[in-house]
């Protein structure tokens, strides 16, 4: 008994049972793959284990009509009875889920264990994997020099083919610089100090970017074949398998359209002069949010500080337990202002509350206002 082996120890016998942990149906589905005999012998199957989603249903589409059985060479394999679809998991996955039509959102939102094959050919296989380390090492040199470009900018130096002029005061035609991209403040200098104002505006900025990508495209709901095969690439293959490390962070390739799309949202708010910087800010957040995101599901990082604690358990519970909350990793910020965040069972409550919120949301609004009112300023000067 746990007395008995904590007597053994030289410790003191408690009788008290141990706290009682709680596993989401998904969890235990998954846990049903390593379950061993009383020989100490793993079982293989699993396939007693209840048939719930994570999205906060019970059952869905998902839960008749489905055969799961060992296939040649032992490989996985389901047969999806209703419509007529196998899906089997010792081939390449990409052009099959399509195939699940109306019951794909609640197939995907079934965890496995495991890192599949994608794609048949060996070059595309490669191009579907990041490592964690990649992200940083891409983007913040990117950052660094956005920083650095709205500094030149704010000086009028910046030319249109990416090189810098020796003062400005020398002629534009000397130099090649394009009066009408010169800077429109009275002062270069005021410019120059709206720079870190404007990144950490970016770096807020972020926060909302990463919500609404995650809430608005990621979890969109699809049920045709070509819509099913990009959601399955974009964002349903982490749900799937959580545990794949390479399929976890957004290779570079794949994050340009979401980076272009930041840089011409604060283009418009910031102008030419400031909107490198701004988002040189929103590309440090976007290295942050990777960072905590892998440290989340492979580390036990997360585990070292309280407010880390608190984000892991939100997106553990997103992931395995309802995965129509809990949109936010980096910041609960958003989910709490929306009405998205984390409820634990039989709580009136939730952990986060609007005071959590709410400095981020203030100070979100604070910058940008007051950027944008300096911006006015100096070109009404000018």
């Amino acid at each position: 008994s746990g007395g008995e082996r904590g007597a053994a120890r030289g410790g003191t016998p408690s009788s008290a049972p141990p706290p009682a942990h709680f596993h989401s149906a998904a969890a235990k589905r998954l846990l049903q793959k390593f379950v061993v005999d009383a020989a100490g012998v793993e079982k293989k199957g699993g396939e007693g284990a209840p048939n719930q989603s994570s999205r906060g249903e019970e059952g869905g589409a998902f839960a008749s009509g489905v055969e799961s059985f060992e296939g040649e060479g032992g490989r996985r394999v389901e047969r999806h009875t209703k419509l007529g679809v196998t899906i089997d998991f010792g081939k390449p996955l990409v052009f099959q889920v399509g195939h699940l039509r109306d019951t794909y959102q609640d197939w995907v939102h079934r965890p496995e264990v495991g890192k599949p094959r994608f794609f048949g050919s060996d070059v595309l296989e490669n191009f579907s994997k990041t490592r964690w380390w990649v992200v940083p090492i891409v983007w913040l040199p990117v950052a660094a020099y956005c920083y650095w470009l709205s500094i030149q900018r704010c000086r009028g130096m910046a030319l249109p083919d990416g090189g810098t002029g020796t003062s400005t005061s020398t002629s534009s035609a000397s130099v090649g610089v394009d009066e009408s991209r010169m800077s429109d403040f009275a002062s270069p200098s005021l410019c120059e100090r709206l720079v870190p104002f404007c990144f950490i505006f970016g770096v807020l900025f972020w926060s909302l970017v990463e919500y609404s990508v995650h809430r608005f495209f990621f979890h969109v709901q699809t049920s045709n074949y070509w819509w099913n095969t990009l959601h399955f690439l974009f964002h349903g293959c982490h749900h799937k398998f959580p545990m794949d490390d390479m399929r976890l962070v957004m290779p570079p390739a794949g994050a340009v359209p979401i980076v272009m799309m930041v840089y011409g949202t604060e283009y418009l708010m910031f102008g030419y002069e400031l909107a490198a910087v701004a988002l040189a800010g929103s590309l440090s957040g976007y290295v942050v949010y990777d960072m905590i995101h892998y440290h989340c599901h492979f580390s036990e990082f997360t585990n070292k500080y309280e407010w880390l604690r608190r984000i892991r358990s939100s997106h553990m519970h997103h992931h395995y337990v309802d995965a129509t909350r809990g949109f936010g990793i980096s910041t609960p910020t958003w989910d709490v202002v929306l009405g998205t965040q984390k409820k634990q069972k039989g709580e009136t409550k939730t952990r986060f509350s609007q005071s959590d919120a709410a400095p981020i949301a203030n100070a979100i609004a604070a910058a940008g206002g007051a950027a944008n009112k300096a911006i006015i300023r100096g070109k009404k000067a000018n």
